[in-house]
């Protein structure tokens, strides 16, 4: 391939300094933004307090009278902390887990304590130790993002070696096969490197399972956008991939972003990854189910879309050359 073809790539990675300041600017933060939060207490009481929490805009407060319930939410990661109300005396206890990002749980802990005080009671903290051992955070959020960064690395290869589009329906099928390839290998790799790095290697076929599932979702959403855009298309991922990684890199949890960046960014490969791998770290397996449904449907789409592009390019071509052969019989004829 001719290096100019991938100015492109150059310039829209050149200009992504500029989204990067944005990001890291309005998106990268220390508050909570709605972070779910469950109050126990009776019923009364219990609406009284999440409604003056959710005033506030940084917590999302629910109620329950049973407090083994809000335990669980703790456990499967549904609330970010619990606050056991005791009407008996003037102290309340709120409990956290223990995996949580510290982070996220001082800034919760801060608000739930501001709201105690305004009602002129005090607050004890507690830590509920993780169902698994401690893990390292930085580990189950980094892999998946590097997942994702292999498995574009992969595709810019291939399109650097082969060209950025599949010319026949046996290469694109080929191109397929390299893709899952390369996700079985690269997932299992970092499976194995998750594992090792953390205090809890958890179910290992899980980790295989999510950051493979991941690295082919990254592998063919590259592909179809370079089906449909050709270069510009790798450059339009490696934006995307910079912008809505840049949270997570900077250690920001999704419940410290603001709410409609979260709700986008939720349905893209990297943060269903990045749910997933988080999901199978906490032994949370709904998580996992609704995060490989989205990767799944990436997965299909793009697909999909690469095959869609590659025989309308076909068409245009089959085209192009009829009208070509039509303008020499009419030169022809007037020739003779």
């Amino acid at each position: 391939m001719s290096g100019r073809r991938w100015v492109p790539l150059v310039l829209v990675v050149v200009t992504q300094v500029v989204g990067l300041v944005l990001v890291s600017t309005l998106v990268v933060g220390d508050a909570p933004h709605e972070a779910p939060v469950t109050i126990v207490a009776p019923a009364v009481v219990g609406q009284a307090l999440a409604d003056r929490a959710d005033a506030a805009g940084t917590l999302d407060a629910s109620t329950t009278q049973d407090r083994r319930e809000g335990v669980d939410r703790l456990e499967s990661g549904a609330a970010t902390a619990v606050v056991v109300v005791d009407l008996a005396t003037e102290r309340d206890l709120v409990l956290v887990p223990g995996s949580q990002d510290p982070q996220l749980t001082a800034a919760v802990v801060a608000h739930v304590r501001a709201l105690s005080a305004s009602l002129g009671r005090t607050l004890d903290v507690e830590e509920v130790p993780p169902r698994a051992s401690v893990l390292d955070r930085r580990v189950v959020d980094l892999a998946p993002l590097a997942a994702v960064a292999a498995g574009m690395l992969g595709v810019a290869a291939l399109a650097w070696w082969r060209g950025p589009q599949a010319r026949t329906a046996q290469d694109g099928v080929r191109r397929a096969a390299a893709s899952v390839v390369l996700s079985a290998v690269v997932g299992l790799a970092l499976a194995i490197a998750a594992a090792t790095a953390t205090a809890t290697s958890g179910p290992w076929l899980g980790w295989w399972l999510v950051l493979g599932a991941t690295t082919l979702a990254a592998c063919a959403v590259t592909q179809a956008l370079l089906s449909v855009l050709d270069v510009w298309g790798l450059a339009l991922a490696v934006a995307v991939l910079l912008l809505t990684a840049l949270p997570a890199l900077a250690g920001t949890d999704p419940w410290q972003q603001p709410v409609a960046w979260r709700s986008v960014t939720s349905w893209l490969p990297h943060a269903a990854g990045l749910d997933a791998a988080r999901a199978v770290a906490f032994r949370q397996g709904s998580g996992v189910a609704t995060s490989l449904g989205v990767l799944v449907a990436w997965v299909a789409a793009s697909f999909a879309t690469s095959a869609l592009a590659r025989r309308e390019r076909r068409r245009d071509e089959e085209s192009s050359r009829s009208d070509d052969r039509g303008d020499g019989h009419v030169e022809h004829r007037r020739t003779r």
